[in-house]
């Protein structure tokens, strides 16, 4: 997936969506969607909030599971799954290429 910064006006176009992540005093929020005892989800929620988000956390049941798949017409088996700005952004790897890009130390 491309990550390229904007020039200028602090947003991030990825996998074909235009981001705003503008750093000043718009509050920039996130949903995530977790489970019980997912380090993942607590890591991506750090993620987020080191970059300035507000975020809206929702624990994951099969109803919930279901209308967020229907809603966002994708099978989704894992947790957490990460949506700003309306967006399915995904799980952490693709939230941190979102706010980190290229210089992400967990590149391989």
């Amino acid at each position: 997936m491309d990550v390229c910064l904007d020039n200028g006006d602090n947003r991030i176009f990825y996998s074909g969506i235009l981001f705003n992540v503008d750093r000043g005093n718009t509050i920039m929020k996130a949903t995530v969607y977790t489970g019980i005892a997912c380090i993942w989800c607590e890591r991506v929620k750090t993620l987020l909030k080191d970059n300035d988000y507000e975020i809206e956390e929702i624990v994951v049941n099969k109803t919930i599971l279901e209308e967020l798949q229907t809603k966002y017409d994708k099978v989704i088996r894992t947790v957490p799954q990460v949506i700003i700005d309306g967006v399915l952004v995904g799980g952490y790897h693709e939230t941190e290429e979102l706010m980190i890009g290229a210089a992400s130390i967990n590149k391989v």
